[in-house]
């Protein structure tokens, strides 16, 4: 897909290393080579364990045309499966709720919590019914954090494996501790990339936060921790000094973490799509959808420790803290919107990258390995 020549401006080192080409971003035949070599064969994060706290309690999701369900059995342990009836591949559900059971609507069939078909009406004369394995298809399903990853490769490598280093970065956090306390969805109109792209890099703050995060988290003090070969970035944003001292007005800090973590927020991506940020008080995960080349959903959630979020006020602190991270993110609309524009005129072609990019340098070396192998 890409020539000798863009492979290697991409994987020089970063001081040399340029950005991937447009058609990386507006070709729908890279897009398909992305659902086959990574959405398809990836961990990819799809709710949390506290939207299904209770056995019976499941979340229709879906990884790029692939619709599933995650569910809390009875023994307290989460499953997911495909949301496809064996039959005449109907979907059984679209929603969220709790259940004992799975009704495919179209023919009544049903399902155990385990996808196991219980029952399928008039089908006492078909021979050898029912066959093997004609239930809802499991998936491989692993709690990281708190948040429920899934993976379509029953090969898959376990996810935990490789992520031990950013375990410890994070682990003061706490984050299996904190819940959904808001949550907003926005439409996007542009290729998934671009929105990670823009996560994973301070240097924008010079522009579009330069009133909003600029005067507390210079980009230039902004630095990267992370591991390719893992498949995980962090993006260290500084508090500045001056300002410190100054936490009039902010929410208690999480219990626990450390004091660099006092001082600092991240932003954090394991690939290629679980986005989310850390701050002293809260966090946010910004669950990202792709649907095509062209599209995706952002679902941007707010996450508070749950003493916090179940205390009289806490509806209020969540409704606040959403509503500032949501002008943050109407700040970054621009940022997404115009670069989606640029990437479609035919006089652009591959960009250099800043130190301050050095997150998506080491996306990128990660996107090239899967996609060419």
């Amino acid at each position: 897909m890409l020539s000798p020549v863009e492979l290697a401006s991409i994987t020089a080192p970063l001081p040399e290393a340029k950005t991937l080409p447009p058609r990386a971003y507006t070709s729908a035949e890279a897009f398909n080579r992305e659902l086959e070599v990574i959405f398809y064969k990836e961990w990819v994060c799809v709710a949390r364990e506290d939207q299904i706290p209770n056995p019976g309690d499941y979340r229709s999701v879906e990884i790029v045309q692939q619709p599933l369900i995650v569910v809390r059995k009875k023994d307290h342990s989460v499953h997911a499966m495909s949301s496809i009836c064996p039959h005449r591949s109907m979907q059984v559900v679209a929603d969220h709720g709790n259940t004992t059971n799975f009704s495919c609507p179209y023919h009544l069939w049903k399902f155990g919590l385990d996808g196991a078909l219980i029952s399928a009406p008039h089908m006492d004369n078909v021979e050898n019914f029912p066959p093997p394995n004609c239930g809802l298809k499991s998936v491989k399903v692993e709690i990281w954090e708190g948040f429920i990853f899934v993976n379509l490769d029953p090969d898959a490598k376990p996810l935990q494996e490789r992520l031990g280093k950013l375990s410890e970065i994070v682990s003061g956090y706490r984050m299996a501790d904190l819940v959904v306390a808001a949550s907003t969805e926005f439409d996007c109109p542009w290729n998934w990339k671009i929105l990670v792209e823009n996560f994973m890099e301070a240097y924008h703050h010079l522009g579009p936060h330069r009133e909003s995060i600029q005067p507390t988290h210079h980009a230039k003090d902004s630095y990267v921790s992370g591991s390719v070969l893992d498949g995980w970035s962090v993006l260290h944003m500084p508090e500045v000094a001056d300002k410190k001292d100054d936490k009039s007005g902010s929410l208690p800090m999480i219990e626990g973490i450390t004091e660099q973590q006092q001082s600092e927020i991240l932003a954090s991506l394991i690939m290629p799509t679980f986005a989310w940020l850390n701050s002293p008080s809260v966090a946010f995960w910004y669950e990202l959808k792709p649907l095509a080349f062209n599209e995706m959903k952002l679902v941007i959630h707010t996450l508070l420790p749950a003493a916090m979020a179940q205390s009289a006020d806490g509806g209020d602190i969540g409704a606040l803290v959403q509503s500032t991270i949501e002008q943050i993110h109407l700040e970054d609309i621009a940022v997404n919107e115009g670069p989606w524009k640029g990437l479609n005129a035919p006089l652009t072609e591959q960009g250099p990258l800043s130190q301050l990019e050095e997150a998506i340098w080491q996306m990128n070396q990660w996107w090239v390995k899967r996609v060419h192998g």
